[in-house]
């Protein structure tokens, strides 16, 4: 993003930031959780919370994982609803164009 954070609205920084999370700290929080697992100096603590967290964020723990929207036709109108209010509040310019 071109734009300083300073000339930013909070709306723009909190997308900025899930942006640059979603990606960059993804990225190095496998990266790190992979190196942990891999070191042989780690303590078994620190192995078994590291690869619980990389199981978990990979979906191999038996729940969905927490970056996986589930499929409208699945969800409640509770879900819709909450989905719908979450999609507003990230792009306010376009909330009244796509939801009226």
């Amino acid at each position: 993003m071109s734009q300083h954070t300073h000339e930013m609205t909070p709306a723009q920084v909190r997308r900025h930031l899930r942006e640059r999370m979603e990606t960059e700290g993804a990225l190095l929080a496998y990266e790190t959780a992979v190196a942990i697992c891999r070191d042989t100096r780690a303590p078994a603590t620190a192995k078994a919370s590291a690869l619980k967290a990389l199981l978990y964020v990979g979906g191999y723990d038996g729940k969905p994982a927490p970056d996986r929207d589930k499929p409208i036709s699945a969800m409640t109108l509770q879900e819709t609803e909450a989905l719908i209010a979450r999609l507003k509040g990230e792009e306010p310019a376009l909330s009244d164009d796509v939801f009226g």
